[in-house]
């Protein structure tokens, strides 16, 4: 059976927030002529061209951004699903900031992507050296994970999860990566649909479609820890 492949990108692709390395990049041009794939990411698409080179994402079958809520090919957007963030919701978000004990605080905490929310305590401006720093505290402390599970029970049309290393994305319920499967399971009748992704343990964003991908005979996925991981799990499949 003929295989199509799904890929996370930052965690999985490339080093977080960072391009591809040229050591994956320079396997990565390779693979990627002789198999399908898409990719799937909780960025939009300016994002991901910063850490992905344009002939790779011309390659890809299509790019689904802000955890699917978008899909792109050839640079051409196929839909786009818009969602505004209840203004109670920004409210608790802001409170959140200013009660963190977090060691390190930067700014641009939250950044409406129109079809998702992406929410960070530490702020996407943080330098590597903080988003690294924030990430080990946060896994001692489960910020993050209680944040996800307030606004859960907070708001019942609303889902989250935790994506990457210091943000969280939130948006309407069913609105999460898993909604990819059926646009490719279209296009594609007869193969087997393997997901690679860094984020799908501990609730991440990868999760919903590796669970939905559980209950489906012809899908399989791979839970990474990074580009050199993928690099090893692409190896052994197309050995």
């Amino acid at each position: 059976m003929d295989k199509i492949y799904i890929f996370d990108v930052d965690g999985t692709l490339t080093p977080s927030r960072q391009p591809m390395t040229e050591e994956f990049l320079e396997f990565f041009n390779g693979w990627s002529k002789r198999y399908p794939f898409y990719l799937v990411t909780g960025s939009d698409l300016d994002k991901t061209k910063e850490q992905v080179p344009d002939f790779i994402l011309e390659r890809a079958n299509s790019v689904f951004t802000c955890c699917g809520n978008e899909m792109w090919v050839d640079d051409e957007q196929v839909y786009s699903k818009e969602f505004k963030p209840p203004n109670n919701l920004l409210t608790y978000l802001g409170e959140q900031i200013r009660m963190s004990e977090t060691p390190v605080v930067s700014t641009n905490h939250r950044e409406n992507r129109g079809s998702m929310l992406n929410f960070s305590v530490v702020g996407r401006d943080c330098t590597l050296d903080e988003r690294q720093q924030y990430f080990e505290w946060d896994k001692e402390s489960g910020e993050r994970e209680r944040i996800v599970q307030s606004v859960r029970d907070g708001w019942n049309e609303l889902d989250a999860v935790i994506g990457g290393q210091i943000s969280i994305d939130i948006y309407p319920k069913g609105n999460d990566k898993s909604q990819i499967l059926e646009h490719i399971q279209k296009q594609h009748k007869t193969v087997e649909i393997i997901f690679i992704g860094d984020g799908i343990e501990n609730g991440g964003n990868d999760y919903p479609l590796a669970e939905l991908m559980d209950n489906i005979e012809e899908c399989d996925w791979y839970h990474t820890k990074g580009w050199k991981q993928t690099k090893e799990i692409l190896e052994e499949l197309n050995d």
